[in-house]
Formats: structure tokens, C-alpha cells, sequence
């Protein structure tokens, strides 16, 4: 068995392409990075993965680990798109609102998720949101927003989730 670990980014701006985290978001991460080392080795993630938009890099940013040699960029582990006050708008990086159902990614990239967590070195580190836990068959409403989590990969593949450090929860 491994493990990978995932913060996900606190409360952002609501109703803006490409939002970043609030105050009280960052807050939220800033206050993850003590715990997070205490589960990761001394010399930090083996990897380091982030997204795409700018939440997710604020993360990356804040825990203090955007210029390490270990850290890959990639828009699978989210980009600039984002929900809107609606729930049933996404907010595309340019501007574009499109509706949600309309939006597809999810369900483009959750056969592929498990497989490519599975495939991270032990003590790896996700930089991204919710959608990550979505897309291993969490409900949207019970994942939370500026939190840790554990992903633990099964030897047989399988994923269990556990939530190490809660934060809030923005869907309602």
C-alpha cells in the first residue's frame, strides 16, 4: 500500500475566470502546511502534481513548494474552468459560461483517475479541488474544500479516501 496525499484549495472568488483562492482560503492552505509535513519525509513529496489555474497553484505556492525540481504541471489535475454562485453554470478560463451539464470533463477524465493515482510514487502531494475526490466516486456534497486528505492505494488499485484535516464544505 501507498500513499498519496491531496490539498485541495480553500473558498476562491466567486463569479470570475481563473479565480484565485480568498483570503480565507489561502488561510485555510497556509494553516495545512505544518500538518503536512508531519506526514510527509523530511525532505517533502516525492512529487509534486498541481493544476493548471490559479487556485491550484496558489496552493503549490503556499505550502511553499513551487519552485522544487520534483513538481509537474498538468490540467488533470484541474484548470482555470469553475462553477459559478449558480451551481448550474461553469465558468470557463476566457469567460464563456456554458451549462453544467454541458461541462464534461469529469466525466471525460474519471475512468483515468485511479489508474493514474495508483501510478504516483508513495508520499506524492496533489495540488487541486474537489473534483479529484469527485472523479474517485466521492458525492460533490461531502468533499471538502482547504483540506488534506490521504488517498491510500490498495495493492489491488483500489483507492480509499480519508480525510486527514477537514475544512469547509461549499456545496450546499
Amino acid at each position: 500500500m501507498k500513499t498519496i496525499y491531496l490539498v485541495t484549495h480553500g473558498p476562491t472568488e466567486k463569479n470570475v475566470p481563473d479565480p484565485g483562492m480568498t483570503n480565507e482560503g489561502l488561510e485555510m492552505v497556509r494553516n495545512l502546511r505544518t500538518q503536512l509535513a508531519t506526514f510527509l519525509p523530511p525532505e517533502g513529496p516525492t512529487q509534486i502534481h498541481v493544476g493548471t489555474g490559479r487556485r491550484q497553484w496558489q496552493i503549490v505556492q503556499t505550502l511553499g513548494f513551487s519552485h522544487r525540481e520534483n513538481l509537474y504541471v498538468s490540467d488533470f489535475w484541474g484548470g482555470a474552468a469553475t462553477v459559478t454562485s449558480t451551481k448550474e453554470v461553469i465558468l470557463l478560463g476566457h469567460g464563456l459560461q456554458i451549462p453544467r451539464e454541458k461541462y464534461l470533463t469529469i466525466a471525460h477524465l474519471q475512468p483515468f483517475y485511479s489508474q493514474t493515482i495508483a501510478g504516483l510514487p508513495d508520499k506524492s502531494l496533489i495540488c487541486s479541488g474537489r473534483p479529484v475526490l469527485v472523479r474517485l466516486g466521492m458525492q460533490e456534497e461531502d468533499c471538502s474544500s482547504g483540506s488534506l486528505y490521504a488517498l491510500h492505494v490498495q495493492d489491488n488499485g483500489q483507492i480509499k479516501i480519508e480525510l486527514l484535516i477537514a475544512g469547509v464544505c461549499l456545496i450546499k
